[in-house]
């Protein structure tokens, strides 16, 4: 049975291979997402476990460096996941 912590994490596919990553708050990743072009944010969003957007302020983002770097997200904001 999966806690509810479980429930507020989401990670990028590439954690399974062991990559190097952070944990970013959601609404950051949420923001950067539409910052992108669309088809862009397509390919991004569908490297990450799925979740509502209106939940981002409750969810933390795990992401490889090479997913964050694609994001634009900074150390500095995984500080405030």
């Amino acid at each position: 049975m999966k806690s509810e912590e479980d429930y507020r994490v989401r990670e990028c596919v590439h954690r399974a291979t062991g990559a190097p990553g952070n944990y970013y708050g959601g609404r950051a990743y949420v923001k950067q997402l539409q910052r992108l072009p669309s088809d862009a944010a397509l390919r991004a969003a569908a490297r990450v476990t799925p979740f509502f957007w209106a939940d981002a302020a409750h969810i933390n983002v795990w992401l490889c460096r090479d997913c964050a770097d694609e994001l634009g997200l900074t150390e500095r904001e995984s500080d405030a996941a």
